[in-house]
């Protein structure tokens, strides 16, 4: 699909697209570029625990998630 950019350095991405791989308003992702070096990719980030990978209930302190069990686990680490 052709898209233009704009004088900012925009584009849109089209609905469809936006739509499969679940692009909404404010959902981080990363730009760059193509190893063959034709373009950019579009890589969307999944928020995972830091600790174990989980993807499911996180909490985030400082810019780092936990899952609750992982999060339970630093709390016990710290009381000691």
């Amino acid at each position: 699909m052709r898209v233009k950019i704009d004088s900012a350095g925009r584009i849109v991405i089209p609905k469809e697209y936006r739509f499969e791989y679940n692009l909404r308003a404010n959902t981080e992702a990363n730009v760059l570029p193509l190893a063959d070096g034709t373009g950019l990719g579009l890589f969307r980030l999944v928020p995972k625990c830091a600790n174990c990978g989980t993807e499911k209930e996180l909490s985030k302190y400082e810019g780092i998630s936990l899952c609750p069990s992982c999060a339970l686990k630093v709390l016990r680490a710290i009381e000691r």
